[in-house]
């Protein structure tokens, strides 16, 4: 399945989740400014940043494509600091960098053994392409949802995210193409427990998260997610868990705590 065509069945699944969540005529009441800008978000870090993500993630690897994701915090505080004047302590960085290097350490233990990838020169472009997406989408989110409750500012994001997803494979031509695997019952299965997990609730408290605290903090704490998925594999998978892989988790963990500390 292209990673666009999962990037758009993705979409309206949460979309649709999210729909039965509120009433979308509530919509006209909200500041129409704020909108716009999460509107804008979404295009630009869901619909193109998931799309560029799935891309990467085909041509690079799980492993390597969340490595590469670990610079998505880093971008995100460097324009936080420029842009929207974000303050935090020094302590508070200390923290941010400790978790950073040590998600980057469990990942780069875990992908030391993997094959090269097989498309190095298009997927380090698209992986370009996937760190800066997210990282302005998350900024836009930030000063959108400034103003607007977050279940609404959750749903404006994804519903502008598809509808330029549809426009893109109607004008490509591709629509039909895109929603044929789709007939595969077991396929979709996975794509509505990928969607309402991930794209639906994981989205929406990304969302909360940046409303109330720092868009740098709600990066970071946002770039944890390979650490939950070390006792994951562990225990479905069977697979072995080295001490350096601990050793990063730890550090990572160190890193939060050091953070809450310092605020």
């Amino acid at each position: 399945m292209r990673p666009v065509a999962m990037n758009f069945a993705k979409g309206i699944i949460a979309t649709l989740c999210l729909v039965i969540l509120i009433i979308p005529g509530d919509l006209l009441t909200l500041d129409r400014s704020s909108l716009a800008i999460l509107a804008i978000s979404g295009i630009i870090g869901i619909s193109l940043g998931d799309t560029f993500y799935f891309a990467t993630l085909v041509r690079m690897g799980p492993r390597i494509t969340l490595l590469i994701g670990t610079l998505i915090p880093v971008c995100v505080a460097i324009i936080s600091v420029l842009f929207l004047n974000e303050r935090i302590a020094s302590s508070a960085w200390m923290g941010i960098t400790l978790t950073i290097a040590g998600i980057a350490y469990v990942l780069w233990d875990r992908s030391s053994g993997d094959a090269k990838p097989a498309h190095l020169g298009s997927g380090s472009l698209f992986a370009i392409a996937f760190v800066i997406t997210n990282a302005l989408g998350i900024i836009l989110t930030k000063l959108g949802v400034a103003n607007i409750p977050t279940l609404e500012a959750t749903f404006t994001r994804e519903f502008a995210a598809v509808m330029s997803l549809a426009a893109w494979g109607v004008m490509s031509r591709a629509l039909l193409d895109w929603v044929k695997p789709l007939q595969n019952t077991k396929l979709l299965g996975w794509l509505v427990l990928a969607a309402i997990t991930g794209t639906f609730l994981g989205t929406w408290f990304s969302v909360i998260a940046l409303k109330y605290t720092y868009a740098s903090v709600a990066a970071t704490l946002n770039s944890t997610s390979p650490l939950f998925i070390l006792p994951l594999v562990a225990i479905f998978f069977k697979e072995h868990i080295s001490i350096k892989s601990v050793a990063g988790a730890m550090m990572a963990v160190a890193g939060i705590g050091l953070y809450f500390l310092a605020i």
